[in-house]
């Protein structure tokens, strides 16, 4: 039977794709082993399901239906700094932060994603939500002083960036990398601009 590698993700708009893709070109440079993520296909994950038979895929999809019968409003997140996990002394992921005003609405957003689904029988997330945008995966790095000082010298500007929908996303790893399919769509409410 065939399943379907499935998460929840916010896109991200061209302005912000091209903005970590800068910051990735400058990266890669002093760190050409990292495996560094094609710009095009970094989004905000809300919640990873792994993979799923058809129907399963149905019963995400119904969760999304219930969290967006009365849609969460439209909101804003702005980018941050590069940080790295599990932390910079052996990174194994590095990643630029997000911030603002629109961070407790996105919080929010992610708890309602989070319990509709282990709602829907799926199960629940055991580490804390730490919203992020993924630049590269470590394996091994032999150039750490040369990426270390290369962060250090980043010219990092805050972005901001309106947050209007949540997808359903499919992922197929390919030998390239991970392609990824929009599932469904789900619109947040637009702010009242009275």
């Amino acid at each position: 039977m065939e399943t379907i590698r499935t998460f929840i993700a916010i896109p991200l708009p061209e302005e912000i794709i091209a903005y970590l893709g800068e910051i990735i070109n400058r990266l890669r440079f002093a760190a050409p082993e990292v495996k560094w993520v094609k710009p095009g296909s970094i989004h905000l994950t809300l919640k990873f399901l792994g993979n799923l038979p058809g129907e399963e895929v149905e019963k995400v999809f119904h969760g999304m239906e219930q969290v967006f019968r009365d849609p969460p409003a439209e909101f804003e997140l702005t980018t941050g700094i590069v940080g790295a996990f599990p932390h910079f002394r052996r990174p194994r992921v590095l990643w630029i932060g997000l911030q603002g005003r629109g961070m407790k609405m996105l919080s929010q957003l992610q708890q309602q994603i989070e319990q509709q689904m282990v709602a829907e029988g799926f199960p629940a997330e055991d580490r804390a939500f730490s919203p992020h945008l993924t630049l590269g995966r470590i394996k091994f790095l032999k150039h750490e002083q040369d990426l270390r000082q290369a962060i250090r010298e980043l010219e990092l500007t805050d972005h901001t960036f309106p947050v209007k929908e949540v997808h359903v996303m499919r992922s197929d790893l390919k030998p390239s990398g991970a392609v990824y399919s929009v599932q469904k769509v789900f619109h947040l409410a637009p702010e009242n601009k009275n």
